[in-house]
């Protein structure tokens, strides 16, 4: 606990990312740590926008998808397309991860946007696992305030739906 705790506790709190080592090809099953390491290489590359370097977090046959029909990307040769086109300033950041080591399943509550922006994308991600890699990455996400504090904040909101309004 204490290494993946430290690790999400670091990114929770908003500090840099460090640089991880590769991956290596004998690392076929995850532990959870070694999926915090995946998703910060991952979230390193997107916000320094080395599209190699991400790349090399998803197997040949990766999908992924915005359901229901939002977007879907399939293999590296899509990804790298997809991912070559991030703008400088470009940000991904992981609020939380959880892995089930068992399953090879983890999840990941992040924010994605730009620099000094007023908004950023906060959502979740579902991610399934092959040989340490990306095999399926599913999303979702809504726009909000660009800082987390504000976009998970309870009050000062208009909400659609409280018990006050509910049918």
């Amino acid at each position: 606990m204490g290494k993946r705790m430290a690790l999400v506790t670091l990114l929770s709190a908003g500090l840099g990312l460090q640089q991880a080592p590769p991956l290596r090809a004998s690392e076929t099953r995850l532990s959870a740590d070694g999926f915090v390491t995946l998703m910060e290489r991952l979230a390193d590359a997107w916000s320094r926008q080395d599209t190699e370097r991400g790349i090399e977090c998803f197997t040949e046959d990766a999908v992924y998808m915005q359901p229901p029909d939002e977007q879907l990307f399939r293999g590296r040769a899509e990804l790298r397309k997809y991912f070559g086109a991030l703008k400088a300033g470009t940000t991904m950041k992981f609020q939380h991860l959880a892995f089930d080591e068992r399953a090879q399943r983890g999840f990941g509550e992040f924010t994605f946007g730009s620099v000094g922006a007023a908004k950023a994308d906060h959502g979740v991600t579902v991610i399934e696992v092959r040989e340490g890699r990306i095999a399926s990455w599913r999303e979702y996400f809504i726009e909000g305030p660009a800082a987390f504090p504000d976009f998970i904040a309870q009050d000062g909101k208009r909400w659609k739906w409280t018990i006050e309004n509910y049918p």
